[in-house]
């Protein structure tokens, strides 16, 4: 087979066909007026709101049952081993940003009006802030129980939710076929790690190693920042069009 039958081998099996009713879908736009309508302005807080109710209904739910179940574990054990419990609140935010790859969506959402960015970043932002408010609602309404002052109690809780979030950002990006539960894996090891260590190291919690919980909690703050930057130049690589 020469060079000229291979290309028209090639045009007859990749040869496009036409659209049903192409005709009447473009005569029934340019009636309504739609060909050359401009979208909307769509502001910042609109966006957010959109993104706000684009979350699932699962992951409100399982971020709203885990801090109310921190908040009534830490009130009848005011221990230290209930702090661990935070890193499963990263299981939803990974959940989120990571659905887009999983269900091979990227492409089409860079496509789309929103780049992959925006929302990735959008989702990570709504999550982030309401679990982290709800984990300083947590602090202020449990401070009466503990001995710690309040930057203490912070610390304690956050630094297991932010590391459970770095180490399932890691995986997320590199296993983004994964249906998620290699991250739900990690924020139950997380969290069983953060309960188990005090019965090992008892002086974790003392005053003196308030330094070593500020500087993981700088360390993870920049690690997931660099892990979401990373992420987003990934998704915004030139794609097939």
């Amino acid at each position: 087979m020469n060079k000229e039958d291979m290309i028209e081998q090639m045009r007859k099996y990749w040869i496009t066909l036409e659209p049903a009713e192409k005709e009447a879908f473009f005569l029934r736009v340019r009636g309504n007026g739609l060909l050359n309508r401009q979208p909307a302005v769509i502001s910042h807080k609109e966006f957010l709101a959109i993104q706000l109710f684009h979350i699932g209904k699962c992951t409100w739910v399982l971020s709203g049952s885990l801090l109310l179940f921190i908040a009534w574990v830490c009130s009848r054990n005011a221990g230290n081993c209930p702090f661990a419990l935070t890193s499963l609140l990263a299981a939803g935010i990974l959940y989120e940003t990571g659905r887009s790859g999983r269900y091979n969506m990227t492409e089409l959402e860079q496509a789309a009006r929103f780049s992959a960015r925006s929302v990735l970043l959008a989702r990570a932002f709504l999550l982030g802030a309401i679990n982290t408010a709800g984990l300083v609602i947590i602090i202020l309404a449990v401070r009466p129980f503990y001995s710690y002052p309040v930057i203490r109690v912070f610390l304690y809780m956050i630094v297991p939710y932010l590391t459970a979030a770095l180490l399932g950002s890691v995986y997320e990006r590199r296993h983004r076929t994964d249906q998620g539960w290699g991250s739900v894996l990690i924020c139950i090891m997380s969290s069983v790690v953060f309960g188990s260590v005090p019965l090992f190291f008892r002086q974790l919690y003392e005053e003196r190693l308030i330094v070593l919980w500020a500087a993981a909690f700088i360390v993870t703050v920049c690690g997931l920042t660099f892990c979401i930057r990373k992420s987003i130049s990934e998704r915004e690589e030139p794609v097939w069009n």
